[in-house]
Order: C-alpha cells, then sequence, then structure tokens
C-alpha cells in the first residue's frame, strides 16, 4: 500500500534528481582549475519520466506491495561545454548559474513538498 500518492512520491523523486545534480555542479565548480577536467551535467528528464511513469499492468512493480527501485542518476560528460587550452571545459559563471537554478528547484520543490506533508498532518489531527 502506498502511503503517499504517485504526486509526492514523484516529487520526491525529482528532489533527489535535482539535489544528485547539485552536487555533480559543485564538483564540477571545485574542479574548475583542474587541467583535463571535463564539466559534467546530469540529464534527468528521461530518468524522472521513467520514475512517474505507472508500472505495467501484470508486472511485479504494479504490486502494491512491490518496493520501489533505487534511483540511478549517473552524470555524463557535457558534451556542448568548450575546452580550454589546459583540456578543462569547466566555464565558471555557467556552472554557478546552473547551480543557482538547480538550487531555486530545490528549494521550491521543498516547499511544495512541506506543503503537502503539513496537509496530512492536519488531516491526521483531525484538521486542528
Amino acid at each position: 500500500m502506498q502511503l503517499f500518492g504517485r504526486v509526492t512520491e514523484g516529487l520526491g523523486t525529482a528532489l533527489d534528481l535535482y539535489q544528485a545534480r547539485h552536487q555533480v555542479l559543485a564538483e564540477n565548480i571545485a574542479n574548475s582549475e583542474t587541467p583535463g577536467y571535463r564539466a559534467r551535467d546530469l540529464q534527468f528528464a528521461d530518468q524522472l519520466a521513467a520514475a512517474l511513469a505507472p508500472p505495467a499492468p501484470g508486472t511485479a512493480a504494479a504490486s502494491e506491495a512491490a518496493p520501489s527501485e533505487p534511483l540511478r542518476a549517473e552524470p555524463g560528460i557535457d558534451r556542448g561545454a568548450a575546452l580550454k587550452p589546459d583540456g578543462n571545459s569547466v566555464a565558471l559563471d555557467v556552472q554557478v548559474g546552473r547551480l543557482s537554478e538547480n538550487a531555486f528547484k530545490i528549494e521550491a520543490l521543498t516547499q511544495i513538498l512541506s506543503g503537502r506533508y503539513a496537509s496530512l498532518k492536519r488531516a491526521i489531527d483531525g484538521g486542528k
């Protein structure tokens, strides 16, 4: 049985993915001066869509008792990033911008989830 609906679980999955991307972007910034370091990014639109897709009927995942699979978010090389003479492809201003945008999305998802949990708490407390 699902304690929370698919929307809440989907929001949690999205939050996990944005947090994983945050880590990748922070690693890029930390390596902005490392010769040969290639900037990485997490393209997770397909992973999020797969996580939110309803399970196929008749599969084990369709069973309410089936545990959800752990999130597998793998970063890849940012192929659009230009290489500097030392082989590093981290553009610090681009990475800081992406990190800022990502942080905004994490904050928004956190507020949405907080509101959903507060509503659930109110329902449990009998509207008090």
